[in-house]
């Protein structure tokens, strides 16, 4: 393969993958320094004689970290759009993230061509399903609502900003305008998929996006329409002083030790936190039976010690 100068190649507008980190272009940079481009990028040759990534953004980007002077490509003369689905294809083994793959395949939806469903599956090598979700996805959400999870996912990064499966749950509510008022609240508290469908279906009631807890205690007091007007902090009076506090049930210290759980992990499906709680349970059950145990020997032994002495 020829050996291009990173000096004449130009950046593709029609990049597919947006969400490139700085981890990502060091651990390239790390890779190509060790070991050295194991695969070569590809370059659309332009009229001019210039050249266009069509895929390897990272790799070129480490190149460039390094101070690479050249790269080896592998030279194509494509159309932008043929480019364009070159690239996309190419990403397919790279862990690009969901939302590049949903504005991708709704491109491809809405494009000249007009491609259903099954020949865009075909073309990317992927299931009909997973295109299907990812339209389903598409259509939930505004230009606005992208940009908020763009700016989520440079903010927390990629491995901790919110999934697919949950935007495709907060996209039950049906309005994209909906999806876009939600959005924030759904996004701060990073919720998973079964908190989306608790929050969807707290909205579908009618009840205020501002009354909701994440952790399904609703604060329906906040919902009230003329609530008494907040005391300034220097004039609360301290719960330790005049009102005594309000002794607990069991049901309700459950509640807040279940809130503490889903804060730990706040991306956690709902199966890995049922096997959170139920470890949590084992353990106490564990707990509970070795004090009735010592307190079953302390009985024994006191029993023994009083029968020794009678005798």
């Amino acid at each position: 393969m020829p050996e291009i100068p990173l000096s004449k190649i130009l950046a593709n507008p029609k990049n597919p993958r947006r969400v490139i980190t700085l981890e990502m272009i060091e651990n390239m940079a790390a890779s190509l320094d060790a070991v050295g481009l194991k695969n070569d990028i590809k370059l659309n040759v332009l009229p001019d004689g210039s050249y266009e990534l069509i895929s390897g953004h990272i790799r070129f980007a480490g190149a460039q970290r390094l101070g690479w002077e050249t790269i080896s490509a592998e030279l194509l003369t494509l159309t932008p759009d043929e480019a364009e689905l070159v690239g996309l294809i190419d990403n397919q083994s790279t862990q690009m993230h969901w939302l590049d793959w949903v504005v991708a395949i709704e491109k491809l939806k809405n494009g000249p061509g007009k491609l259903k469903q099954q020949q865009i599956a075909d073309k990317l090598g992927v299931t009909q399903a997973r295109v299907n979700y990812a339209l389903k996805a598409a259509k939930a959400l505004t230009p606005a609502s992208r940009t908020l999870i763009y700016n989520s996912v440079i903010k927390l990064g990629p491995e901790k900003s919110v999934s697919e499966v949950a935007v495709r749950a907060l996209a039950d509510l049906g309005d994209p305008k909906e999806v876009e008022r939600a959005l924030p609240v759904f996004l701060d508290r990073r919720m998973t998929a079964p908190q989306a469908k608790r929050l969807v279906k707290w909205l579908k009631e009618g009840k205020p996006l501002e009354a909701y807890n994440a952790n399904g205690h609703n604060q329906e007091l906040l919902a009230q329409p003329n609530p008494a007007p907040r005391l300034a902090a220097s004039a609360q009076v301290p719960p330790s002083s005049t009102q005594p506090e309000k002794e607990q049930t069991f049901g309700e210290i459950w509640a807040e030790m279940k809130t503490g759980w889903d804060n730990l992990l706040p991306n956690a499906s709902g199966t890995e936190k049922e096997a959170r709680e139920n470890r949590y349970i084992t353990i106490f059950g564990f707990a509970i039976c070795a004090v009735l145990i010592w307190l079953a020997w302390k009985a024994v032994v006191w029993v023994i010690t009083a029968v020794i002495h009678w005798l």
